[in-house]
């Protein structure tokens, strides 16, 4: 008797299959498991190629944090597609649904990548915020920044006072969003006082050492206007010993000023000014800064690039 034929039909063929790659992150990453190269590497063939691509840009287009759209960005997929040896157009075929490139989300897209680059995985501010941390502030540009920041007795952080001036990038922009890291998960309370804008939400995450609160302007803003946002962050009682503080711009502003004033009881053995070009880069452009009749020290670029920009301080070692 004949047996039963159990192979599947050319109907059914394709049904043990996993199945392809749905979004451009899943392809990417696949694609890159199987070339077996790290994103150093990959960064390092897109270099040889013309092709200027941060690893941390490549980290979270594979994770599916953001997705490449500015002409560079395009450039570096079809590269892709030759270094990691996959078809022709199958890695470029899966963004031909990407948002469009009018001027109306130009501005959103481009801060997206922008925010893309500095942050790294774990980053402070994906921690507080999660995927919406590459949308911190995307209708807004900041033009410059002046931060004071005053060190107590016990050489704790306890207040920070900051000045922000903001244009909107589209019409319809109401408030600003702030967020402070601290350096101790210890610290029991925070407290702001706006003193231009008004405070409109407070989320302090204490598990994260994190503060994120709104400061509406008041009006609405249309593109192009500006607005000025004033505001003191005073920090509950802390005993672990600061160490830094720095900014993250994600973008270049036109004024950045960090001024810190130490307690004359807990002054620093050295304090050093230093940049970092992503949140899980290591200092660079270390520079040694001296105490005025103020017991203070300040940065102030001549030029303020992208980046985290900081004053970092020791009392027995130097800050690397």
């Amino acid at each position: 008797m004949d047996q039963p034929d159990h192979r599947p039909s050319a109907d059914h063929a394709d049904d043990t299959r996993p199945p392809a790659p749905a979004t451009f992150g899943e392809a990417f990453r696949e694609a890159l498991k199987a070339s077996g190269l790290s994103l150093q590497r990959l960064h390092h063939h897109l270099g040889e190629r013309g092709v200027a691509v941060s690893p941390v840009t490549l980290s979270h287009w594979q994770r599916g944090r953001s997705q490449p759209e500015r002409h560079e960005s395009l450039r570096a997929v079809a590269e892709l597609e030759t270094i990691l040896d996959v078809p022709r157009g199958a890695l470029q075929s899966l963004l031909a649904h990407r948002r469009p490139r009018g001027r109306a989300v130009t501005g959103t897209s481009e801060m997206s990548e922008a925010w893309s680059r500095i942050l790294s995985p774990g980053a402070p501010l994906e921690r507080a915020l999660g995927a919406d941390a590459y949308r911190f502030n995307e209708h807004l540009v900041t033009l410059s920044v002046q931060e004071t920041v005053r060190v107590d007795a016990q050489g704790c952080i306890a207040r920070y006072t900051v000045s922000h001036v903001v244009r909107a990038t589209h019409d319809g922009v109401r408030h600003l969003t702030a967020h402070h890291n601290l350096d101790d998960l210890e610290t029991p309370s925070v407290q702001v006082n706006v003193h231009c804008g008004r405070l409109e939400t407070l989320r302090f995450r204490q598990e994260f050492g994190s503060a994120v609160f709104d400061i509406g302007f008041g009006r609405v803003l249309r593109r192009g206007e500006t607005a000025i946002v004033d505001y003191t962050l005073d920090v509950g009682p802390r005993w672990k010993p600061s160490t830094h503080h720095e900014r993250t711009l994600p973008v270049p502003v036109r004024q950045y000023l960090l001024h810190i004033f130490f307690h004359p009881r807990r002054l620093p053995s050295a304090v050093y000014g230093y940049y970092r070009d992503a949140s899980g880069a290591e200092r660079q452009d270390l520079r040694p800064l001296a105490l005025d009749a103020s017991h203070s020290v300040h940065v102030l670029p001549a030029k303020c690039g992208a980046g985290i920009h900081g004053i970092a301080w020791r009392t027995g070692h130097s800050p690397h």
